[in-house]
This record gives C-alpha cells, sequence and structure tokens, in this order.
C-alpha cells in the first residue's frame, strides 16, 4: 500500500514538473521595443539632411493642385492672367488685405478649373486606351452599352486618381469658400464705414453752405473730394422728393389698381 501512494505522488509531482514556464523577460523586452519603434515612427518628420530636404521640396510642382509654385507655358499662363484680372476687375479689392484675399480667390478659382478638366481627361482616357473593347456589344445591342461599360472600367482602374483630384478638390473648394467670407465681411465692413463717414461729411457741407462758408473735407479728416459729397447731398435730396411724389406718381398711373389685379390674380 506504501509503494502505491509513493507511485501515485511521483506521478504527480512528475506531471507538475512537465507544465511549460512561461519567460515573462521575453514578453516584457518585446514589448519594449515595439513602445521604441513607435516612438521613433511618431518621431519621424522626414527628411533631416538639407541635401534630403531639397530634393522634396518641389514635390508638389507635380500636379500644380498644391504646389506654391505656378509652372505653366507662355499660352497657359496668358490664359491664367486674363482669368485673374478678370475676377480681380469683378472684387473690386480695396487695400493689401482685400487684395490678398481676391488674388487667393482667383487662384483657387482656376485650380478648381484645372481639377475639374483632370478628371474629364482622365474619364476620356478609356475611349482612347480601349478600355471597353473587351465588352463590345453584341449584335442588336444598345450600342450605348459600351459607353457605359468604359466609363465604369475607367473609374475602376483609376479610382486612386479619381479620389486624388476629389480630395484636392474638396480642399480648394474649401479654401476658396473661406477666402470668399472673408473678403466679404472685410470689404462690407469698409462700405459701411464709408457710407456713414460720407453721410456726416453731407451733414457738415450742409451746414458750411447753409452759413455761406466753403467747406474743406480735408479740415474735418475726410479723404472724400468736395465733389463726391455735392453729388451725395444731391442724390439724397432728390431720394426724399421721390418718396414724397411715389404715392402721388401710382395714383396717376393707376399703380395701384394694377398692383390689386397682380395680387388677386396670383
Amino acid at each position: 500500500m506504501n509503494n502505491l501512494n509513493a507511485e501515485n505522488t511521483q506521478q504527480h509531482n512528475t506531471q507538475e514538473v512537465s507544465h511549460p514556464v512561461i519567460d515573462m523577460s521575453a514578453i516584457v523586452a518585446d514589448l519594449q521595443h515595439q513602445a521604441a519603434a513607435l516612438t521613433a515612427l511618431k518621431a519621424k518628420k522626414g527628411p533631416a539632411s538639407p541635401e534630403a530636404k531639397d530634393r522634396v521640396k518641389y514635390n508638389a510642382r507635380r500636379h500644380g493642385f498644391t504646389g506654391q509654385v505656378l509652372i505653366m507655358t507662355p499660352e497657359e499662363h496668358e490664359k491664367f492672367a486674363a482669368f485673374v484680372k478678370g475676377i480681380m476687375t469683378d472684387l473690386a479689392p480695396v487695400g493689401t488685405l482685400e487684395t490678398f484675399l481676391a488674388n487667393s480667390m482667383a487662384e483657387g478659382a482656376w485650380r478648381l478649373n484645372q481639377i475639374r478638366a483632370r478628371c474629364t481627361n482622365l474619364s476620356a482616357i478609356g475611349d482612347f486606351a480601349g478600355a471597353g473593347r473587351k465588352y463590345r456589344p453584341t449584335e442588336g445591342q444598345d450600342p450605348r452599352i459600351e459607353t457605359a461599360v468604359t466609363d465604369t472600367a475607367v473609374a475602376r482602374d483609376l479610382s486612386k486618381e479619381f479620389a486624388l483630384m476629389s480630395l484636392y478638390g474638396q480642399r480648394t473648394q474649401r479654401a476658396f469658400e473661406k477666402y470668399k467670407k472673408d473678403l466679404n465681411e472685410l470689404q462690407g465692413k469698409r462700405k459701411a464705414d464709408e457710407a456713414e463717414q460720407l453721410e456726416e461729411a453731407r451733414l457738415l457741407f450742409q451746414l458750411a453752405d447753409s452759413q455761406g462758408l466753403a467747406y474743406d473735407p480735408k479740415e474735418d479728416g475726410f479723404v472724400f473730394s468736395l465733389q463726391r459729397i455735392k453729388a451725395h447731398a444731391e442724390r439724397h435730396h432728390k431720394l426724399i422728393l421721390a418718396k414724397r411724389t411715389e404715392q402721388d406718381y401710382r395714383k396717376r398711373n393707376n399703380l395701384n389698381e394694377i398692383t390689386r389685379a397682380a395680387g388677386k390674380a396670383a
């Protein structure tokens, strides 16, 4: 009996010794290695040497949509200059900041046109490369099937390029809208201040004129010419007279009846 117990105890001890021992130091070392690699990756900020930085600083020139240097043919530059000039004329900026915002809008609009043209050209590649030749419609089928298949094949094969153009387009559109918003706010404030000052100049001019005195806008710190102030005063009084006679004009020309009839018809 004692021998049997001894054998059982020996087998139990043997089984306990047979369990594998986990080396925690190896796991800790591996985790530390991964953490060090991740830290090094986060700290990496691109080329470090002057030579390497010089090689990559104009990478965006390959497509021109995000670059800071405009590279184009003389013919294209002529069209670009005319395009920018037209937008600058429409926006009529005053001062350095307004000119910067207006010019940024013009360049952004030019880039948007380029991006749209590039997407159209990418779509046309399938017609020249024969992307739909293997899917020629059989006799009796609508020939427009080939066009649809070609467009689908191009979208599939050039999905990366289309996605990139879409990304550039969204970024450029957002920047354009921001410049537009800033310019509108800046010009709105300038025009409101200008209108307020012009109204003050009109009142001071009328005061001097009623006293038989000559009026010099510069003495009151205005940049408007006396001729402009007089024109503004004349228009102001014309508008007052026009508002007073508006009801009489409407009665004389039966405009009230016409307006009521139009309202009933609507």
